[in-house]
């Protein structure tokens, strides 16, 4: 199962989020589910970076995504970042609608 923690502030602004697991809704390389969600997360880090210009802090290998947006962001890169974050979400929850079975989806205020 892929768990997929998101971390908000008190404002609801995502300040970090978390992918870990494997689906196994198929074999390797064939995994949709797993794919969907990889795909996701990472272009979202990747538009972070180099679309927002943020200088995230984030961690990748084999079954585990960390992402952390700084704290002391201005309030244009803190738009860029919900703007990309919140898009992020919409596709999690749209692969989560159809492959429940597959992803656990937990949010957490700090």
């Amino acid at each position: 199962m892929i768990t997929i923690r998101i971390i908000q502030n008190e404002n609801k602004d995502i300040i970090s989020f978390s992918v870990e697991g494997h689906a196994d809704a198929d074999e390797y390389g064939k995994d949709i589910v797993c794919a969907s969600i990889s795909i996701l997360t990472q272009t979202s880090v990747l538009a972070l970076y180099e679309v927002a210009d943020i200088d995230i802090v984030y961690e990748m290998e084999d079954g585990w995504l960390y992402c952390q947006i700084p704290d002391n962001i201005d309030s244009l890169k803190r738009e860029r970042a919900n703007i990309i974050l919140d898009t992020m979400l919409i596709g999690i929850k749209g692969t989560l609608e159809m492959y429940s079975e597959y992803i656990k989806l937990q949010y957490e205020e700090v």
